[in-house]
């Protein structure tokens, strides 16, 4: 039996255990790349959708003499057109002299207030192929200067 040359049980269940102990580290580092990965990706869409929201509310809410909650948002400009923000389905919208816009998606809530001449709006955006994922943002505007300038 010494010319024979091969493998003792021992070292053979040895070599498959160590083999099943990689590809379980393997298998689980993979698993977590992609799930932490898709969570940093609902993460970033829920924010970016928030700041756009933030960015033509601002926007808007800066340039506005009046401001009104009525089913959304009402912005009066000085030149007395009409802006208005709504939740459509998971839409925020913005209508500016007919023409309408979708400026965030995503939007599962949607909470306006007009204090004095101080616009707050609160959202809360979860993206659909996500269910863990959802952020939340409470944005103020202070209206124009009641003289305009």
């Amino acid at each position: 039996m010494n010319g024979q040359k091969g493998m003792t049980m021992v070292e053979m269940l040895v070599a498959i255990a160590v083999t099943g102990i990689i590809v379980v580290f393997l298998g689980t580092a993979i698993y977590q790349m992609t799930t932490v990965t898709g969570y940093g990706n609902g993460r970033l869409t829920a924010l970016h959708e928030l700041q756009n929201a933030a960015y033509w509310v601002n926007y808007d809410g800066q340039q506005a003499t009046a401001a009104s909650v009525s089913g959304g948002l009402l912005l009066t400009a000085s030149d007395n057109s009409v802006i208005s923000y709504s939740l459509v389905g998971s839409e925020l919208r913005r209508t500016a002299g007919g023409n309408q816009m979708t400026v965030a998606r995503n939007i599962t809530s949607a909470v306006f207030s007009v204090n004095d001449r101080l616009i707050t709006m609160s959202l809360k955006s979860s993206p659909q192929y996500r269910e863990d994922v959802s952020q939340n943002g409470t944005y103020r505007v202070a209206l124009r200067p009641a003289g305009g300038g």
